[in-house]
């Protein structure tokens, strides 16, 4: 009985040791030689690019100024990369310096140039590298500061606003260098005949420009800029924006009447606003061509803001095709006798 006591107890034994045997082979199984290294990023199959600094920010530099940057790359992938290009946004240069070939564990670098122009305050460009790294083909690189001028200008630029045909009007600039102690302007130069621009006042090289608006014959907007040379090492050119309107007894807003594409047979109405800018003037009659276009004054305000308001109808019966017409307004005015107003626009089939 004993005998038979202790064959049965490692009878037992042996059953639960294959049982635990036959849990870990099972597990095993599970996790086959073969692929032990699954958990590994597929791109690691491929090529794979990596900066280890992709933004690169300058601090502060003057306006006029260059900078130059290299950026390191290395190729972590266990295949060959390739850049195919190097793409920049405005302001800057992007070249590679090395062969746009990378082996597997090679190291490439991209240099970086950007010039300020005529940028200011803070910014920021993009250069786009684009290679054969599956997860990432466009890797993005930035370049960013603040670009501040050595020249201060106060104000920016010159507005002269409206001013009627025939009047004269000035504005003062106030010019000074940050880093130069003897700080001159050598030239001024309008870019317009009838804007002039000269020294006003200096003192401990502070300049103060006075620009004059002189008699401009033409009835519109106007734009330009002040051109300044200086011994500035930093900022031998400054420019001056300068920009306005010159009025006459009357003023039309829009300058042009337009309907856009029409389908014959509609009807459609637009609205001609006509400021008074001198008492005493008056619209004496309208005249509009080609005959399916016609204008009627809506209103008439004499006082405080006087104005008129012009409806102009385009009828039924307009003809396909484009329309060249034109609405004159007759006044009393001596500069400006006779306005004429664009009608525009294109009659199509329904």
């Amino acid at each position: 009985m004993r005998k038979l006591y202790l064959t049965t107890i490692l009878i037992s034994m042996f059953a639960v040791c294959q049982f635990f045997i036959c849990i870990e082979l099972q597990g095993s199984e599970t996790i086959p030689d073969n692929d032990k290294n699954s958990d590994i990023n597929a791109s690691a199959q491929g090529p794979t690019i990596f900066f280890e600094n992709p933004d690169f920010n300058f601090g502060q530099i003057f306006k006029g100024q260059k900078i130059e940057h290299i950026y390191k790359f290395e190729n972590r992938g266990n295949n060959v990369l390739n850049i195919g290009k190097v793409n920049t946004s405005c302001g800057c240069t992007a070249a590679i310096l090395t062969s746009n070939t990378i082996p597997p564990g090679k190291t490439g670098e991209i240099r970086a140039i950007f010039s300020s122009g005529s940028f200011t305050g803070n910014v920021t460009k993009s250069i786009s590298v684009i290679s054969n790294d599956p997860d990432h083909p466009r890797y993005n690189l930035t370049i960013s500061g603040e670009i501040i001028e050595d020249v201060s200008i106060k104000p920016r630029n010159i507005d002269f606003g409206s001013v009627h045909l025939g009047e004269k009007t000035d504005k003062t600039v106030t010019i000074k260098s940050q880093t130069e102690p003897d700080f001159k302007i050598k030239k001024i130069i309008p870019s317009k005949p009838f804007i002039s621009a000269s020294i006003a006042e200096e003192e401990n090289g502070e300049y103060v420009i006075k620009v004059e608006l002189e008699n401009n014959p033409e009835i519109g907007r106007f734009s330009g800029g002040i051109h300044l040379e200086t011994n500035s090492q930093m900022q031998e050119k400054v420019n001056i924006p300068f920009f306005g309107e010159i009025v006459g007894d009357i003023t039309t807003y829009p300058n042009k009447i337009y309907y856009g594409f029409v389908t014959k047979g509609k009807e459609l109405s637009q609205k001609l606003y006509v400021k008074v800018n001198k008492s005493n003037i008056n619209i004496s009659s309208i005249k509009t061509f080609p005959d399916y276009v016609s204008a009627k004054i809506i209103e008439n305000l004499e006082t405080n803001n006087p104005h008129y308001l012009i409806e102009v109808k385009l009828h039924s019966e307009a003809a396909i095709g484009k329309i060249n017409g034109a609405l004159e307004l007759y006044t009393n005015s001596k500069i400006q006798p006779v306005i004429r107003i664009p009608i525009i626009g294109e009659i199509e089939e329904g």
